[in-house]
């Protein structure tokens, strides 16, 4: 089997919705370090935004930081090691921001990350922003939503049918920043040749449909900035009564650098040029 790492295809898009004045959500991708991340802030005032992008800003730079050693064959640590590190560094991090800024108190953000290496992506995630993955066509759901909902849901207090109308269905049971620790979601899965990994806030997987999620990546997956744009548009269309991002990540076969040409040097390259048809002629 080639363990070549496969080449990454990446792009992310973030907007208030029809709705909200401000956008509390923040996402980012990074080729260079296969990385893709999604948050949805809440709180008063503006502290929502300061969290998310507290999220998104810290997690990054410690992942980079992480990824490098990594690569460097210096570091002790699997990526799904690191990622629940780092996720409860930034849980501290926006816990104490909260704690000691002005008007940030009880400011939280949920957080979705991917991280891609190798053949392989680590996955995790805190509050209800998901992870999903189109392959062969079929979208599946990977997480598991934090929301008073989903437990309702599965303790049959509520049926699944019921659920999209439930006044309950946007209170998270845990995000970052809310308290001192926090359970941090992770999986790790093999990649195959054209999985799409979709993260999402709730302003799309509230909105839209997961069979129509299904159509429209699946339909413009050689195409991620206009699949991004249609499904925001999809979700505007249906409502856009919150904050809408989504971050997409195309995987593709390794990229194989062509051998150099070696030119000729020495007696070889003076017999060449003796048998070239130019000599022949003279």
């Amino acid at each position: 089997m080639n363990n070549e790492p496969f080449h990454l295809e990446l792009a992310c898009l973030t907007e208030s919705g029809r709705v909200r004045a401000r956008n509390e959500d923040t996402t980012a991708v990074d080729s260079d370090y296969g990385i893709a991340v999604v948050a949805d802030g809440m709180g008063g005032h503006r502290s929502g935004e300061v969290a998310s992008q507290m999220a998104v800003d810290f997690s990054l730079k410690r992942l980079r930081s992480k990824i490098i050693r990594l690569r460097d064959g210096i570091l002790n640590q699997t990526p799904i090691q690191f990622a629940n590190q780092i996720v409860g560094e930034t849980n501290q991090k926006i816990h104490l921001a909260a704690s000691q800024q002005t008007g940030c108190g009880g400011m939280g953000t949920t957080l979705a990350l991917a991280i891609f290496h190798g053949q392989k992506v680590a996955l995790a995630h805190v509050g209800d922003s998901r992870i999903y993955r189109l392959r062969a066509g079929k979208l599946q759901l990977l997480t598991r939503d934090d929301s008073l909902l989903c437990d309702q849901v599965e303790h049959g207090l509520i049926a699944a049918e019921d659920a999209a109308d439930s006044h309950n269905r946007n209170m998270v049971t845990q995000a970052l920043g809310i308290q001192a620790s926090v359970t941090v979601h992770l999986q790790e899965e093999d990649l195959l040749v054209g999985d799409v990994y979709l993260l999402c806030t709730d302003g799309l997987s509230d909105l839209v449909e997961e069979s129509d999620l299904e159509l429209i990546v699946d339909a413009l997956k050689t195409n991620l900035p206009m699949a991004a744009s249609h499904l925001v548009q999809l979700a505007n269309d249906n409502g856009g009564y919150d904050n809408i991002t989504v971050a997409l990540a195309r995987i593709c076969e390794p990229v194989v650098e062509p051998e150099p040409i070696v030119e000729p040097q020495g007696w070889l390259a003076r017999l060449l040029a003796w048998l070239s048809p130019k000599s022949a002629e003279k």
